[in-house]
């Protein structure tokens, strides 16, 4: 089932002429947005709705994959930092050691506005991403 702020994103998007694409599953509906990083990976933003209010979740997951132990503590340091510039996204590490982006749109936001505002945190993700990612990379490779 599709889900209306999925519907609502998808609109803008369209407007946008952003390219994207949904997949309908039972208990929610998932719009994923692509971006190729400058220097880095090829990646996907997922818009997750999992009923028919406008709160959605949006991940990026795997920014960096399989932290090693031996670098976690100056990347925990690296995120810090990068939450400290960028304090609406939240960047962290997940069990499998990986790097990832989240955000959560509210769900007092307006029919009219959320996918708008999907599409705006869209934009900021890819600005963000490609500012943050040489600084996460410098971590793996020292």
């Amino acid at each position: 089932m599709i889900y209306k702020a999925t519907m609502l994103i998808q609109q803008e998007m369209d407007k946008k002429e952003l390219k994207y694409y949904v997949e309908e599953f039972d208990d929610r509906s998932i719009l994923y947005a692509g971006f190729g990083i400058e220097n880095g990976p090829s990646v996907r933003v997922q818009f997750i709705s999992r009923d028919n209010d406008n709160d959605v979740a949006i991940f990026l997951f795997g920014l960096v994959n399989g932290v090693s132990e031996d670098n976690m503590d100056k990347m925990l340091n690296a995120i810090n930092e990068c939450n400290k510039k960028y304090r609406y996204l939240k960047f962290y590490v997940d069990d499998d050691r990986d790097v990832n982006v989240e955000y959560d749109i509210p769900i007092e936001t307006d029919d009219n506005s959320v996918g708008a505002e999907a599409c705006e945190i869209f934009v900021r993700i890819m600005q963000i991403t490609n500012e943050c990612y040489p600084m996460l990379m410098k971590v793996i490779w020292s």
